[in-house]
């Protein structure tokens, strides 16, 4: 994997993020810390309205989406971006509803006005940072796993889909500056259809939940300009 200014540093820690975090590990199983250099960081949450549902219909315990080429847009320009983190990288969702730094990097001064990235389904060629991203039947993109009505699934989904996020308001960033933004992740939208829960371990229903996951149904991604990393746009 090719070096970089915002290279990971190893750490344990990302192995429990079950219990406890939220972040991203690519082939070498790293996560990021922020570098006292680096002006920019990307912290990610599961909001408070996605945790499940009061009669238990739906109970998911791992949530975990391979990531691939962030960026950030300029300004008024879709033709200019700046690279943020390459990967792919593995995101585990924090379902605590706790923020969690992602990665960090120097980003030119500027503003920008969204955050591009890919949802990814691994190649054949490319290494396995997760053994749960590729088996005997393929390669994933997103792995969930919990409970439907009490029996234990593994949903995987085999779609790759480009996500671009528009800020609220455009984000203006300096070098002498430390600033943050924030990803929302509602994964249990994913599994919705006109109200009702889409039943996981169904093959039937395989399609209904891809879409929803790349075609960012009810806004399921979001991402705002949250300098004090308290989950509240700015």
């Amino acid at each position: 994997m090719k070096r970089s200014i915002f290279k990971c540093k190893i750490s344990a820690l990302i192995l429990t993020i079950i219990i406890s975090t939220a972040g991203f590990y690519g082939c070498s199983d790293t996560v990021t810390n922020p570098a006292d250099t680096d002006n920019l960081s990307f912290s990610a949450l599961s909001s408070t309205d996605s945790t499940g549902d009061s009669q238990n219909i739906l109970v998911l315990d791992t949530v975990k989406i391979l990531i691939k080429d962030i960026k950030l847009n300029v300004s008024n320009n879709n033709q200019d971006s700046t690279n943020f983190k390459t990967g792919p990288f593995v995101l585990f969702v924090n379902l605590t509803s706790n923020i969690n730094l992602i990665t960090s990097a120097i980003i030119p001064s500027g503003s920008y006005d969204k955050i591009k990235f890919e949802v990814h389904k691994l190649n054949n060629d490319e290494a396995v940072p997760d053994p749960d991203f590729a088996d005997a039947n393929g390669r994933y993109s997103v792995i969930v796993k919990g409970k439907y009505m009490g029996n234990y699934f593994v949903y995987r989904s085999t779609k790759s889909a480009h996500q671009i996020l528009n800020f609220p308001a455009a984000v203006s960033l300096s070098p002498d500056i430390k600033s943050n933004i924030t990803m929302i992740i509602k994964p249990y939208i994913w599994f919705i259809s006109s109200g009702v829960y889409l039943d996981p371990r169904n093959p039937v229903n395989s399609n209904d939940i891809d879409n929803n996951i790349k075609n960012n149904i009810n806004h399921n991604f979001k991402v705002f300009k949250d300098d004090d990393r308290n989950g509240i746009p700015d």
